[in-house]
This record gives C-alpha cells, structure tokens and sequence, in this order.
C-alpha cells in the first residue's frame, strides 16, 4: 500500500503539496502527471479529462480561487471512465456528497456551489507552480491521506 511518509523518508528530497482536502472515493492514488492551468473557467479540465488515461493524475492551478468550482461529479465521473487515477485541484470543488461515492482520487482546497465560466480558456500541458512547488507534465505524483509528494520520475515504491 502506498504510503506518502515511507516514500518521503526513502526520497527525502520530494516537493510536498499540503493543505488538500479528500473528496473523492480512493484516498490513496498515483501517476504520471498532465497539468491545467486556469481561472474560474473549467473548459480546459473537462477537454484534458475527456481523453483516456492510464491512471494519470491530472493537477490543476486554479489560482485558489474561492468563487466557483473547477470540478464537479459529472467530470469526476467521465475521468473514472476514462481511466485517471485522480485529480488535484489548487482551487474548489462541488457535488462534494457524490464525489466521495466515485472511485477516483479527488482533493481541492475545498467546496464552493457555484460552477465555473465556460470561456476556452486556461493552458493544458504547462508548467505550473502551486505553494512554490513547481510542478510539470510528466512529473509523478503519489498521494494519499498524509498529502500530496511530486516526484521528477517514476519511484521504485
């Protein structure tokens, strides 16, 4: 079972995202990352989910925004079909009562009701940088209830 502390004390060098809530189903999840970047429009989270994935996490800059949601249960639900093992949001989330009934990895700074705009706009495939830590596509992420640990490579765990 994974275990961000272990993989922390083995790679102590790891970028740690903290300050993520659980509202998903699986608690513990992993993969390849691909990253969004966006504000108070989800367009872009919804065309990155719509493509298959093999158990990618998809992290998303939301810039913390606290006035809408970047993702609710029915992209949360398209990304579990389609085979993502999770998605982080630096930003908000909604429908939180059926979010944790989906079997996919979700976790936000927290809950708002309204949705966001619907504009196309926002960046797929792009550096981004949330707490400090920047992350990439292609990092490695590996979370679970103790945080969020963002690797350069794929570890040996």
């Amino acid at each position: 079972m994974l275990s961000t502390p272990d993989i922390i004390d083995s790679y102590p060098d790891l970028k740690t995202l903290i300050d993520f809530q659980h509202f998903g189903g699986e608690k513990v999840f992993h993969g390849r990352v691909k990253t969004v970047r966006c504000f108070e429009d989800n367009s872009f989270v919804k065309k990155v989910l719509s493509n298959p994935s093999d158990s990618e996490v998809l992290i998303v800059d939301g810039g913390r925004s606290k006035h809408c949601a970047l993702l609710g249960d029915l992209l949360a639900q398209m990304a579990k079909n389609n085979g993502w093992s999770g998605i982080i949001i630096n930003g908000y989330v909604r429908d939180i009562e059926i979010l944790r009934n989906i079997e996919i990895g979700v976790m936000a700074m927290g809950s708002c009701p309204r949705k966001s705009e619907k504009k196309d706009q926002g960046d797929k495939d792009v550096e981004i940088s949330i707490n400090d830590i920047t992350i990439n596509p292609g990092n490695w992420c590996y979370a679970d209830e103790n945080g969020v640990l963002i690797s350069e490579r794929e570890l040996k765990i």
